[in-house]
């Protein structure tokens, strides 16, 4: 049976995304679009048109299972962290641990870990008010008890008492020189504090989170990364000579090298 609103969607997405690419976003638009009358299917069709992130137009994502409100304000959940998160629950049973997650975003992660983990002590930051207030939204529609605080870990003023058992971070990690190599609903929409950093200090953000667990994480504490694929050897280099111990790359289901763990002694 034909179905006009999947037939115009298509016709809108496929010269953007590709004819198989456009199907699978498809699959994801479609159960809301049918719910929209007609300016609100016109204004949608106007937006994806724009390529703007399927993701904003109908406001949420799926990530871990879990679906997250994600606003122009967040930046858009990825797979790869979706495999960052899944290497901390595999690697992590313990009941009681006490975590943190800087530069949550849409609080993505600690949601995740949250959701999966109810007894952890979970609390994350962001220097972006609008994206905490997402994230905030997020962890209540799921009932979860989360702290979460604005902070720019490069210049902190906090000083947590408490020490951790883990430290989190998807830090900005995009050199900026990169910036013409990235898909234009990326460059159009998505929040550039979230991804870029300065050609001169493309590990800025790694070396200041670590500089702050040496001094928040237990003894045989964790720090996770993810990772930009073409950095990741620095990375691991840039931690090691931070003191941290059994510093290890990970490759993601693509092959890539997209994490990196590491443990304070």
């Amino acid at each position: 049976m034909n179905n006009p609103v999947l037939e115009t969607l298509l016709e809108t997405l496929t010269p953007i995304y590709g004819k198989r690419e456009a199907e699978n976003i498809c699959k994801y638009i479609l159960p809301e679009a049918v719910k929209w009358d007609k300016t609100q299917q016109e204004d949608a069709l106007r937006r994806l048109s724009r390529s703007e992130p399927w993701q904003y137009v109908i406001g949420k994502e799926w990530f871990y299972d879990i679906e997250l409100k994600v606003t122009a304000d967040t930046l858009i959940p990825r797979p790869e962290t979706e495999e960052l998160v899944h290497l901390i629950l595999k690697n992590h049973t313990s009941q009681n641990l006490s975590v943190l997650d800087i530069g949550t975003g849409s609080g993505c992660i600690p949601i995740a870990l949250k959701f999966n983990r109810p007894t952890w002590k979970v609390q994350a930051c962001d220097i972006s008010e609008k994206a905490l207030k997402v994230a905030v939204e997020n962890a209540k529609a799921y009932n979860l008890e989360i702290r979460f605080y604005q902070d720019d870990i490069l210049n902190t003023s906090q000083n947590q008492n408490e020490k951790l058992d883990i430290i989190v971070s998807n830090p900005p990690y995009i050199p900026i020189e990169e910036k013409d190599l990235m898909h234009e609903n990326v460059l159009m929409y998505e929040p550039h504090t979230a991804l870029f950093v300065e050609n001169k200090q493309p590990l800025i953000f790694y070396e200041r989170i670590a500089l702050y667990a040496k001094t928040h994480l237990n003894k045989g504490g964790h720090l996770y990364f993810e990772l930009n694929e073409y950095n990741a050897s620095r990375v691991k280099n840039e931690i090691e000579s931070q003191g941290f111990t059994d510093v290890t790359i990970h490759n993601d289901l693509m092959g890539k090298q997209r994490m990196l763990s590491a443990v304070w002694q």
